[in-house]
C-alpha cells in the first residue's frame, strides 16, 4: 500500500456519476428495491426500481442502463435465468449482483454471468451499508471516494513534488488497538496535502502517477513526522510508515532512516504490502532482511488481496502480518470469512507474528476478531485517521496508561 491509503469511502451526496447516468434495481423485496433506488438517484443517477423478471424485460424494450443491480433471488425467476436474457437483449451495460447468500454463492453467480457473455461490475452482499454500493459505483466513474471529511481531486501530476517543496505535506494517523485491553498499541501514518487553495487532498490526488524520487522523499517525511509527533507526545508507541515497492528498490532508504535518531529503529515498524511480495520478491526479501538486521520491525500490509502464496512469506522477517479490510469487514457474520480470518492469524502465529485486523468497523466483527485470536486491530470503530494535533493529544492524554515497548 502506498503511503496514506488506508482509507474508506464515505457518503458523498449529490456527486452526479459521470460514468453511470442511468440504472435499473432489481430485487423482489419492494423496501430494499426503494431504498437502492433512492441511495442511487442521491448520487445524481437516473435510477428506477423493480421487482419482477418481466418488469425488467419490459424495461429492456427502452434503451438499457448503464447500470443494473440484480438480486441473485427473485421469487420465480433468478440471476442465472436472467443472465440469459440479458445476453439474448444484447445488454452492454454491466451487472451488479446482490445477495443475502454467502459470498460463495455470489462468486459462483459471477462466474456463470461472465460465462454468459455478462459484464459483471461487482457484488453486493447484504445487508450492505451505502458507502459500499458508493464504492461499487465509483468503479464506474460514479460516487467519488474521499477521505473523509474532504472530497477527491482529479489526479494531478507533479503535486506531490510542489507539496513537498512548499511544505504542504502533512501526516494523520490511525490508531492500532491492542485487543486485549482496547488500549492504543501503536499507530500508522498517512500522508495528506493541505493544499493552500483546494484544502485537504486525499491520497489519491497524488500518488498513482509520482516519481520515485518523490516516493523515497515522502516516505522519509513520514518517517520524520512521525518521530517528531511521539516525542512531543511523550510517548513510547511505534509508528508505522508504508514503504512502496517502488521505494524498496532505491538504494540507501535504510541508512536515510538510521540517520533520523538513535533508537529510530526501536520507534519505526516498515509496512510493505503483499504486492511487492508477487511483484519483486528477491528485492523485497534483501530490504526487508537488512532493516530487521539493523533493527526495525517489518510489517506485511494488505495480506489477501495480492494473492502471494502462503511460500513467500517464509522469503520475508516479518514481525506484523497486517490482514486487509476485505477479508476482516463481515466476517462476524460470514462462515467463510472467518475460516479465513483464523487460518490467516494461524499462519501468523505461525511465524511468531503479530496479526493486526485492518478495517474493522463494528463491535461484531471487534468481537469476532478477538475471539479468532487476531493481536490488534484498526479500523474506524477505534478511530478514524486523526490530524497530528488530535492525535498527539489523544497520546498525551492516555500516556500514563498505554502499553509501552
Amino acid at each position: 500500500m502506498a503511503p496514506g491509503t488506508a482509507d474508506r469511502p464515505e457518503e458523498n451526496q449529490g456527486q452526479s456519476a459521470p460514468g453511470v447516468r442511468t440504472a435499473i434495481v432489481v430485487d423482489d423485496h419492494v423496501d430494499i428495491c426503494t431504498v437502492v433506488t433512492a441511495q442511487l438517484r442521491k448520487l445524481g443517477i437516473d435510477a428506477q426500481g423493480m421487482t419482477s423478471k418481466e418488469a425488467l424485460l419490459r424495461a429492456l424494450e427502452a434503451p438499457h442502463p448503464d447500470l443494473l443491480l440484480l438480486d441473485l433471488s427473485l421469487g420465480d425467476s433468478d440471476a442465472v435465468e436472467i443472465f440469459s436474457l440479458l445476453h439474448d437483449r444484447g445488454f452492454s451495460g454491466r451487472v451488479v449482483l446482490m445477495s443475502g447468500h454467502s459470498g460463495s454463492v455470489l462468486d459462483h453467480a459471477r462466474r456463470i454471468g461472465e460465462r454468459a457473455g455478462v459484464e459483471i461490475g461487482g457484488t453486493l452482499r447484504k445487508p450492505f451499508r451505502r458507502r459500499e454500493l458508493e464504492a461499487v459505483v465509483s468503479a464506474f466513474g460514479g460516487a467519488v471516494e474521499v477521505a473523509p471529511p474532504h472530497r477527491v481531486e482529479p489526479v494531478e501530476p507533479g503535486l506531490l513534488r510542489a507539496a513537498l517543496d512548499n511544505g504542504w505535506v502533512e501526516f494523520w494517523y490511525q490508531p492500532k488497538i491492542d485487543l486485549r485491553n482496547d488500549l492504543i498499541a501503536g499507530m500508522e501514518a498517512l500522508a495528506r496535502i493541505r493544499h493552500p487553495e483546494r484544502g485537504v487532498l486525499a491520497p489519491s490526488a497524488f500518488l498513482p502517477p509520482i516519481a520515485d524520487a518523490d516516493l523515497h522523499d515522502l516516505t522519509v517525511a513520514a518517517a520524520r513526522a512521525a518521530l517528531a509527533l511521539c516525542a512531543r507526545a511523550g510517548s513510547h508507541l511505534p509508528a508505522a510508515i508504508n514503504v512502496a515497492g517502488r521505494t524498496i528498490l532505491r538504494p540507501g532508504l535504510i541508512e536515510v532512516l538510521k540517520a533520523l535518531g538513535p533508537g529510530v529503529e526501536q520507534r519505526l515498524i516498515l509496512e510493505i504490502t503483499e504486492t511487492d511480495l508477487i511483484g519483486d520478491l528477491a528485492a523485497a526479501e534483501a530490504f526487508a532482511t537488512r532493516a530487521v538486521l539493523h533493527g526495525f520491525r517489518i510489517s506485511i500490509d494488505d495480506f489477501g488481496t495480492g494473492y502471494a502464496t502462503f511460500e513467500r512469506l517464509r522469503h520475508i522477517p516479518f514481525a506484523e502480518l497486517k490482514i486487509e479490510r476485505a477479508i476482516v469487514h463481515g466476517c462476524a457474520e460470514d462462515e467463510a470469512l472467518r475460516r479465513i480470518c483464523r487460518a490467516a492469524v494461524e499462519l501468523g502465529h505461525g511465524f511468531e507474528a503479530k496479526v493486526v485486523a485492518e478495517g474493522v468497523e463494528t463491535r461484531a466483527d471487534r468481537d469476532a476478531v478477538r475471539t479468532l485470536g487476531f493481536d490488534l486491530a484498526q479500523g474506524y470503530l477505534f478511530s478514524p485517521p486523526l490530524p497530528a494535533d488530535a492525535m498527539r493529544a489523544l497520546l498525551a492524554d492516555r500516556a500514563g496508561v498505554l502499553p509501552r515497548r
